[in-house]
């Protein structure tokens, strides 16, 4: 898969495809893309929402036992 995205600012653009493409049946599809960039604060308030499990090993008592039957 090969994934380029541009601005373009002509009527006509050529795009420069990776050499292991050559000869072979491609798809181009265009679409325009929205500029919103995501934010990080939607993943910290969904972590921040997470409550731990009290009685969860941590990673070093479960190297230890190995996964246990029950927490």
């Amino acid at each position: 898969m090969y994934r380029q995205i541009l601005t373009p600012d002509k009527e006509n653009h050529s795009i420069e495809l990776p050499e292991d493409l050559y000869g072979k049946k491609i798809e181009v599809i265009a679409f325009e893309i929205n500029e919103m960039q995501p934010s990080n604060t939607g993943v910290k308030n969904f972590l921040d929402d997470i409550e731990p499990i009290p009685d969860f090993p941590g990673i070093e008592k479960i190297r230890e036992n190995g996964w246990p039957e029950k927490w």
